[in-house]
């Protein structure tokens, strides 16, 4: 039985459709890219994006995934970091209501939230202030956080700070825990190479890329992409957006298309991917029904604005799996 693990960012989203790309030009944000802003640029940003409407819902990408696993009934937990401030508080309060333990450590510093800019098309662009998330530091972490579980999860926006990255994974790997990455932005692929290879190759059990961060990883497109990260590690998954996603577990190898969807919003698609396959091993389910259960649901939260669906949704899928 699979007890999850995540650790990540503790962020709040701010969610904010724009009507055109131009928008992201004048922010000097590449569209569909990941960028830490600090806390200048951050208060520059929100006041020229006053007028427009927005939600805020908790995120990040690693508690996106273990709220969604929680929901699909995996045991779940969470390590970030957060300020005793509203913002803090209700990100704390977001996840118990998804049933996940919350195992958050505190900073002085402001809780951190994301800026995500929608385009038409569905496309997300991130302008991250991490605040407290940020404070997160190897010397926070004890074995304590570690125990109980057995499958960690991490996102790869954490691979920037490399001695956190590190000792994490080397408590998991004490713990006798299967360590799972999501590469979570190309750029992020790009800046941290060397080391990714490293860790992956040394310590990772499972990876999760969509086909750009496959190939800045790789330097090949999918497949190839595919074949080579398979070659370090138990499980390689690849998605390839409206395609599908492809995966390979030793000899097994699967192509599993997308679901036909409404797609008004693709945040949370990754992460919700990685929940629905977390799921399907939980269960024992093969390499195909993992793969399977992550198109779905990566299908059905790209049809609400955020990471997040409501209850008779979940359900839903819960009951068809």
């Amino acid at each position: 039985m699979i007890r999850l693990l995540g650790m990540g960012n503790a962020l709040t989203d701010v969610l904010m459709p724009i009507e055109s790309d131009q928008l992201l030009n004048a922010l000097g944000l590449p569209k569909g890219s990941m960028q830490l802003i600090d806390q200048e640029q951050f208060y520059r940003i929100r006041t020229q994006v006053s007028d427009i409407p927005r939600q805020l819902v908790c995120g990040g990408s690693a508690a996106n995934t273990v709220t969604g696993a929680s929901k699909l009934g995996v045991n779940s937990a969470f390590i970030g970091k957060v300020n005793d401030d509203e913002i803090g508080i209700n990100y704390q309060h977001d996840l118990q209501y998804y049933g996940v333990d919350p195992r958050l450590l505190k900073s002085d510093q402001a809780s951190g939230r994301s800026l995500v800019f929608i385009s038409p098309d569905g496309e997300r662009t991130f302008a991250t202030y991490l605040g407290a998330a940020a404070n997160l530091l190897p010397e926070d972490l004890y074995p304590e956080l570690f125990r109980n579980s057995n499958f960690f999860y991490l996102e790869g926006y954490l691979v920037q700070n490399h001695d956190l990255f590190l000792k994490a994974v080397k408590m998991a790997k004490n713990e006798g825990m299967k360590v799972a990455l999501d590469l979570a932005s190309y750029n992020v692929v790009e800046e941290n190479l060397d080391f990714l290879n490293q860790i992956i190759a040394s310590s990772v059990d499972i990876v999760f890329a969509n086909e750009e961060e496959a190939k800045a990883l790789t330097g090949f497109q999918p497949e190839e992409a595919l074949e080579c990260i398979a070659k370090q590690v138990d499980i390689a998954v690849v998605k390839i957006g409206s395609r599908g996603a492809m995966a390979i577990r030793g000899e097994e190898r699967v192509l599993v298309p997308a679901v036909a969807s409404n797609c008004v919003d693709t945040t949370g698609a990754g992460d919700l991917f990685a929940a629905g396959f977390i799921y399907g091993m939980s269960k024992g389910r093969s390499l195909k029904d993992c793969t399977r259960y992550g198109t779905i649901i990566a299908g059905k939260v790209i049809e609400v604005v955020g990471p997040k669906m409501n209850n008779s949704v979940w359900e839903q899928l819960h009951s068809n799996f």
